[in-house]
């Protein structure tokens, strides 16, 4: 299996000597389990730490750092004889520096199978759970293990197995990250985001006034803009930047009957945590999509992000129908006081 990235910058001949040389899975965890087994436990390990650890008692040695955000995955090109719809199962999870283990970004079992299609074939992220830490020393890992469900549990093939670094040297600006991972059967395109001198936002949105109409499609979303996002048309901006300001962050695309919320009234988010540069800000936008005359309704909510204060920030979504609020925590990411 081979990876590229699409976009051509000073960068790229270095990332793909890193990755051509890279291990194999195997080989991968046969290191991992030499390097990391005695600190972190199992190779199949979640992450144990939470998002909002420095929320309410920021430490003075937890400072802004670099993190990779994940926009989207997207099933690009199955080949030979599979061809869309296919269901798919299996994890996607990326694995950092502060402790090793998986923070999972996709996980589906064989009886709760995702169904891509030619007009939707991409991923339902459900993470990651906390921000990704990226440093130049020690690049994140992507690890994927996916499947196609067969007829019967012996008819399952591999869609993709693999581990993949994804490596940044310093930048000015935040910037968009485009990758392919190419195998047998398939090609997934990742959409990444190396997020300069950035802290984690946490997001929660609850129904205030008001309900969603039943058998109404409900999309909620996040962007982030940085300093580069900003002065877009001014005379400092370098061409090999592409702007992260536009790329969404899906937080829940609700096709069911009914809105997913609590006793309450907090919906049930698919993604909850993104990360934001110190000068950035948070956008939050939602549509409601269908109904009788297939209607669509968007609203957005927008402020100036504070990422280095505690607490917490508070917006406000208002459709036709119902009114939400939409709450920001955010946090630094890592300290080496409080590693693990």
């Amino acid at each position: 299996m081979s990876a590229k990235r699409w976009e051509t910058d000073d960068e790229e001949d270095v990332v793909r000597m890193h990755e051509s040389s890279w291990m194999t899975v195997s080989e991968y965890r046969r290191e991992w389990d030499e390097m990391w087994s005695t600190f972190s436990g199992s190779f199949e390990d979640t992450t144990r730490i939470p998002p909002m650890r420095f929320t309410d008692k920021p430490e003075p040695g937890a400072l802004p750092i670099a993190t990779l955000q994940l926009f989207s995955m997207k099933l690009a090109a199955p080949r030979g004889r599979f061809q869309l719809p296919i269901d798919v199962f299996g994890v996607v999870a990326m694995r950092d520096a502060i402790d090793h283990n998986r923070n999972i970004v996709f996980q589906r079992t064989r009886d709760d199978c995702q169904t891509l299609t030619t007009e939707d074939p991409y991923f339902v992220l459900t993470g990651p759970t906390r921000a990704v830490m990226l440093i130049e020393s020690d690049p994140v890992i992507i690890e994927v293990d996916l499947k196609l469900k067969g007829a019967t549990e012996s008819d399952d093939e591999c869609l993709g197995f693999l581990v993949k670094p994804v490596v940044c040297f310093g930048m000015m600006y935040s910037h968009l990250l485009n990758y392919a991972y190419t195998c047998k059967h398939s090609t997934l395109e990742l959409k990444l985001g190396h997020i300069i001198s950035s802290v984690e936002a946490t997001i929660f949105v609850r129904v205030t006034h008001g309900s969603w109409p039943d058998g109404l499609r409900g999309v909620f979303a996040a962007f982030t803009a940085g300093i580069y996002d900003k002065y877009t048309a001014g005379v400092f901006l370098d061409k090999r930047v592409i702007s992260i300001g536009h790329e969404r962050i899906v937080l829940l695309d609700f096709r069911g009957e009914r809105l997913p919320v609590a006793g309450d009234g907090e919906v049930k988010l698919s993604r909850r945590v993104v990360s934001v540069e110190t000068s950035g800000e948070v956008i939050v936008r939602a549509k409601a999509l269908g109904g009788d005359k297939g209607a669509v309704e968007e609203v957005e909510s927008s402020f100036s992000f504070k990422p280095l204060r505690v607490g917490s920030s508070v917006g406000v979504l208002e459709f036709s129908f119902c009114k939400m609020d939409f709450i920001v925590f955010p946090s630094r990411v890592f300290s080496e006081r409080s590693r693990g």
